[in-house]
């Protein structure tokens, strides 16, 4: 890609079309737990996701990293494997932001391992040879600067699977963002291209499982009130119900996992019934995509 990342204090910024974006937002998350729609949809699609995982791979321990990359409460994508009694460790890049995840998930009583490391530079990971059934992240790796260094490690860490979720770079509406000079210079671009990914993984010897879009919502993928766009799109009382609602209480999965309201996912998950849509049509309109790759040697090989 052309030009630099953008960086402050160490950390790259992601600059969008979006005025909250969240790398000027994330601390706002911690304080009101209002993530909207758009991203509690996100969440409970990778339930699914990770449901489909645990059964056909029988994992038993979790790394997330970065684990920095989706809108809202940030640290937050694992706690399923947790609710699942399975071991989570996630590293962040944000010495203050640590500590925020750590204090969410004491809250909620469960446990993970949660560190700092950097990963503006090139560095190993903190850990052993094959010390994870899976490692994965979601939306992250435009922010990695030395994408084949950081698979490497991946592949290093991971004994059964490694789960890569990435924005989908032919969606329409990313398409326009990235006409802007400014977005285009702030992130990886390059990083979130499938086909690289599945090159350098496949020269680490780990081969492609399973590649499908995900995250498609009758809502388009702007920086907009998902309650309007569904007004304007036909859904016109969804839409006012979902606004009124919004007024009332705010919308976060804390409150699925602290049990508070336990009917979020039937509620969020209603708007799914375009996740099995035609592929060229999922190819141009899906919010995200994922990648599940497994070893293609045995594990004696890669010790």
């Amino acid at each position: 890609m052309s030009g630099q990342p953008h960086r402050t204090g160490g950390l790259i910024l992601r600059k969008s079309c979006d005025p909250m974006h969240i790398h000027s937002a994330w601390r706002q998350y911690f304080t009101h737990r209002h993530e909207g729609l758009g991203t509690t949809y996100e969440r409970f699609l990778l339930h699914r996701i990770f449901g489909h995982i645990v059964v056909q791979h029988a994992v038993k321990s979790v790394l997330e990293v970065p684990s920095f990359g989706m809108t809202g409460v940030s640290g937050i994508n694992s706690l399923w494997w947790a609710e699942q009694n399975i071991p989570v460790t996630l590293l962040d890049n944000d010495r203050e932001r640590v500590e925020y995840i750590r204090k969410v998930w004491q809250e909620l009583s469960f446990e993970a391992d949660i560190r700092y490391h950097p990963i503006e530079t090139p560095t190993a990971l903190p850990f052993d040879d094959q010390s994870f059934d899976m490692t994965w992240n979601f939306a992250a790796l435009w922010f990695v600067p030395v994408l084949e260094q950081f698979l490497a490690e991946l592949t290093r860490m991971s004994r059964r699977v490694i789960l890569l979720c990435i924005p989908n770079r032919l969606n329409i509406f990313h398409l326009i963002r990235m006409r802007s000079p400014e977005m285009v210079n702030s992130v990886y671009v390059d990083n979130i291209h499938a086909g690289k990914i599945s090159d350098i993984m496949n020269k680490l010897h780990w081969k492609l499982e399973k590649q499908d879009y995900f995250d498609i919502p009758p809502w388009p993928d702007i920086a907009m009130n998902k309650e309007k766009i569904l007004q304007k799109i036909g859904f016109k009382r969804l839409g006012q119900s979902l606004e009124q609602g919004k007024d009332r209480e705010p919308l976060c999965i804390l409150d699925y996992f602290n049990g508070k309201n336990t009917r979020m996912e039937q509620a969020a998950l209603k708007y799914a019934f375009l996740e099995n849509s035609p592929r060229l049509f999922a190819k141009f309109w899906a919010h995200h995509q994922y990648l599940i790759f497994v070893p293609a040697l045995p594990r004696q090989q890669r010790l």
